[in-house]
């Protein structure tokens, strides 16, 4: 696993989270919302999306449904700032394959997508909280 579709709004935390991923050995690609994503998703391959939820139009958990549908083998994360555990259920319902809740350590978002890579698209139902 190394390339990796990050959709944030935040276009400061985007480009953190692009630098430090690409640093460890990551090929992130940086988009703002979720029609970005779709867009990128449809014409190029990723072995993994890290996704925010809230987001102005639609949500993480749009991209989710998204994802799951058109790409259902692809691990999807989910970055939050307004999480709580009905948002975590709910998206590990919808078959979120990790949830982590902001502020977090650059190393542990590491450690997720290590995890993924280690187990080479195995689903691993909770990595984070």
């Amino acid at each position: 696993m190394k390339r990796v579709l990050i959709v944030d709004d935040d276009e400061g935390l985007l480009r953190i989270l692009g630098d430090f991923l690409s640093v460890n050995g990551f090929d992130p690609e940086l988009v703002s919302n979720v029609a970005h994503a779709r867009s990128f998703l449809a014409r190029e391959k990723f072995d993994a999306v890290l996704s925010d939820f809230k987001m102005p139009g639609e949500s993480g958990l749009d991209l989710l449904s998204h994802v799951k549908a058109l790409y259902s083998g692809l691990p999807f994360i989910l970055m939050t700032g307004a999480g709580g555990s009905r948002l975590k259920q709910e998206a590990m319902r919808m078959g979120c394959n990790g949830y982590i809740e902001k502020p977090f350590r650059l190393n542990d978002l590491l450690a997720i997508l290590v995890a993924f890579r280690r187990c080479a698209g195995g689903e691993i139902k909770e990595l984070a909280s």
